[in-house]
């Protein structure tokens, strides 16, 4: 519908008055309580806030302070007292939010942290990144978290404003994004902004003739088709049928890098060691030196509603990677790290994964499942791929086990078969033998991806026993993992093991994906069952104080 974009301003929430908000004294920051208010405002204004410019202006409005309702003053009384940066990325995260969810999606609109933000132009500068002279494009500037964040270190450092308004550029594909980043960089420069800083338009789609000092981006994620994308650059970092968009985005951004310019980008952590991006590795390696590869905290809060692990890349465009020269670990978001970025070589092979270090280099295991006696598969059925063959009872004379679900699988809790809709039994029929049935007496089921609610990316249990007895044998969904062992309670161990934070932050440091990798959980790094069996003993069965123990055991003994 078409409103008037300035009645928006007198929408009332409350009955809070405006004098008695601009007597009171600005709330102290807390970062949960923004996020709630962010949301319930976003709720509030979009009903009536349906156009790209109808959210640009209530956003500038809130940005300049001229809204003048109860329920606007109270939101800038809890942004009143934090830093400019702060303030900014809660006024571009409310314009996201007020975006249809369809849209948002699509757009992939997630903003960076201004604690991201800070650090990754830190690394760009330590790179070579210079302020006074580069000139910088984003080519997903969303909000301008990185632009306005620029833009500030160059007023910080006394440049002329004028002129390093010239040197940025970005491109966002939202319109009234694109609107709000230009007044919000105009903010930080502190002087009017000459020509149109922050272009409209889909960067992989327009035409780019310059090359960049520093281009820098967090650009937006999401698996697209074939049909959707133009050129053949998708061949250099992509398999058809899984293009994703931030890889197209990573092509881009190297292509307009010039040659000794740096390249920063803030990125799905899929990337280090995906099997399907191995040619996404291949070519950032074949067009320049990596530097750093940081490690964001992505499921804690740090963005909000991304699920994904997400990872931080510089490189410095020009010659092909050095396989003997180190690239820096850092540590990057919130918490300021305290000591030096570990440093270590990629792999040889340019398009084999990029594990980080581990947390502590010195502290080992020196085992995998397979010492465990431990073997290791994906699950089978793809119960949408053959719907005919899952029911929710065996007729007479047909053939099927039951299906475990991963949902099925809540450690420490036996894992038994349940229902899709948590009723009953699903049954997977058969009309031959087949492998892809668990007749095992020792078997336990992995869930293959996670989610952000969850704190754990290995999450596994042992299968009652009573199943394989009852049944003969069980199937499991595609979305799991089958971990099977001749020895009931060796494979326990292990399952106990699993489940630890010990092991999990490992798992993490090797892969940067949402969903397992058997290939990964293969050759992980575990303790030798003697080290972790004695662990136990000595830690009062407390599985948790035992791995981290366990992983010292042949460090201390080497």
């Amino acid at each position: 519908m078409k409103v008037d974009v300035g009645s928006l301003h007198n929408v009332s929430f409350s009955g809070i008055g405006r004098a008695s908000l601009e007597r009171e004294p600005s709330i102290p920051y807390n970062r949960t309580v923004i996020l709630a208010e962010t949301r319930a405002l976003a709720r509030e204004i979009g009903k009536v806030a349906v156009t790209a410019r109808d959210r640009t202006k209530f956003c500038i409005g809130l940005a300049t302070g001229s809204c003048l309702d109860s329920r606007h003053s109270w939101f800038n009384r809890l942004l009143r007292g934090v830093p400019i940066e702060e303030r900014h990325y809660w006024i571009g995260t409310l314009y996201t939010l007020m975006l249809p969810v369809k849209v948002r999606r699509s757009q992939a609109t997630y903003f960076t942290p201004p604690s991201v933000a800070d650090a990754v132009v830190d690394l760009a500068i330590d790179a070579g990144f210079d302020l006074a002279t580069d000139r910088i494009l984003d080519p997903a500037a969303g909000g301008a978290a990185f632009l306005s964040t620029i833009a500030g270190r160059m007023a910080s450092a006394g440049l002329d404003t004028a002129s390093c308004a010239t040197r940025l550029s970005g491109i966002e594909i939202d319109a009234g994004l694109a609107l709000l980043s230009r007044h919000l960089i105009r903010e930080r420069l502190g002087a009017p902004i000459v020509g149109a800083t922050i272009s409209t338009g889909d960067a992989l789609r327009v035409k780019i003739s310059d090359e960049y000092g520093l281009v820098i981006a967090n650009p937006p994620y999401g698996r697209v088709g074939r049909t959707e994308v133009t050129g053949d650059g998708w061949r250099k970092v992509a398999h058809s049928g899984h293009i994703n968009k931030y890889a197209l985005f990573t092509e881009l951004c190297f292509k307009h890098a010039r040659p000794g310019g740096i390249v920063a980008l803030v990125i799905p952590s899929s990337f280090r060691a995906g099997p399907l991006y191995d040619r996404m590795r291949s070519f950032i390696r074949s067009q320049a030196e990596v530097l750093a590869v940081g490690s964001i905290a992505g499921r804690d809060g740090v963005f909000i509603d991304v699920a994904q692990d997400v990872s931080v890349l510089i490189a410095r465009k020009g010659k092909p990677h050095n396989p003997a020269a180190p690239v820096k670990f850092p540590e990057v978001g919130p918490i300021t790290q305290t000591f030096p970025a570990i440093e270590q070589q990629l792999p040889l092979e340019a398009a084999e994964a990029w594990p980080l270090p581990a947390i502590d280099p010195s502290s080992v295991g020196g085992a995998t499942l397979s010492d465990y006696g431990v073997q290791v598969r994906s699950g089978y059925f793809v119960w949408n791929r053959e719907r005919d063959r899952l029911v929710d009872k065996l007729g007479s004379g047909q053939c099927g086990y039951p299906l475990v679900w991963a949902k099925n699988v809540r450690p420490p809790e036996f894992c038994r078969p349940a229902g899709k809709k948590g009723l009953g039994t699903d049954f997977v029929t058969f009309t031959e033998e087949s492998t892809a049935v668990i007749t095992a007496s020792a078997a336990a089921v992995m869930q293959r991806t996670t989610n952000d609610k969850q704190p754990r990316r290995l999450v596994v249990a042992m299968v009652d026993p009573a199943v394989i007895s009852k049944w003969g044998g069980f199937v499991s969904e595609n979305h799991t993992i089958v971990l099977t062992a001749s020895d009931p309670k060796t494979l326990a161990l292990a399952v106990r093991l699993l489940n630890t934070a010990a092991v999990d932050q490992r798992y993490r440091r090797v892969s940067g994906t949402a969903a397992v990798s058997v290939k990964l959980l293969r050759q992980l790094d575990l303790p030798s069952r003697a080290a972790f069996a004695a662990a136990l003993t000595k830690n009062d069965d407390d599985a948790e104080a035992a791995a981290f123990a366990a992983y010292k055991c042949l460090a201390e003994v080497e």
